[in-house]
């Protein structure tokens, strides 16, 4: 019984946050792999033993990993913001996190602060609105295949605890 309200928490939680990937710099396959892995050390702690098998648990990490690593390695994809530069870049994580703060719409302040935090340094840098407001787009883009990524790997988090709570028995302590 209390094994079965811990999983039911645990999926509420976790299809909930799915909801947190509108916020660009929220690690959300971080999150749904923490959910799991409290849920597997507490169901461990009850009932002497975890629904969540060893090769789950690989899987589930190894999504987190590449989930909340999205932004290394998908310019080796092509996936690269070309029109920003690397000052354009800490302005975007800068102006995400106060556009999350003076903007009290988390997802419209983050998404904005950072794009327009990119503009107004690219134009500082080459004093030119056209290529300034370029790079505006490439920040935008950026943040739709990071939200794209990151949905991808948290849904597969999502998918492999599901599995591993359907495949797996329940043992009584």
């Amino acid at each position: 019984m209390v094994e079965s309200l811990l999983i039911l928490l645990t999926m509420i939680l976790m299809v909930l946050s799915l909801g947190l990937i509108v916020i660009p710099v929220m690690p959300v396959s971080a999150l749904q792999w923490a959910l799991a892995m409290v849920f597997a050390g507490v169901s461990l702690a009850l009932t002497g033993s975890s629904r969540i098998t060893v090769p789950a648990a690989l899987l589930m990490t190894l999504c987190m990993l590449l989930g909340s690593t999205s932004a290394l390695w998908m310019p080796f994809l092509g996936l690269r913001g070309k029109d920003l530069s690397c000052l354009g870049l800490i302005a975007f994580f800068v102006g995400c996190i106060l556009g999350g703060i003076l903007i009290p719409v988390p997802m419209l302040g983050s998404m904005i602060g950072g794009i327009v935090a990119v503009i107004v340094v690219e134009y500082a840098k080459i004093r030119e609105f056209r290529q300034a407001f370029r790079s505006g787009g490439t920040a935008l883009k950026m943040i739709i295949y990071g939200m794209v990524a990151e949905f991808i790997f948290a849904t597969a988090i999502v998918a492999t605890f599901i599995v591993s709570i359907l495949t797996t028995s329940a043992t009584p302590a």
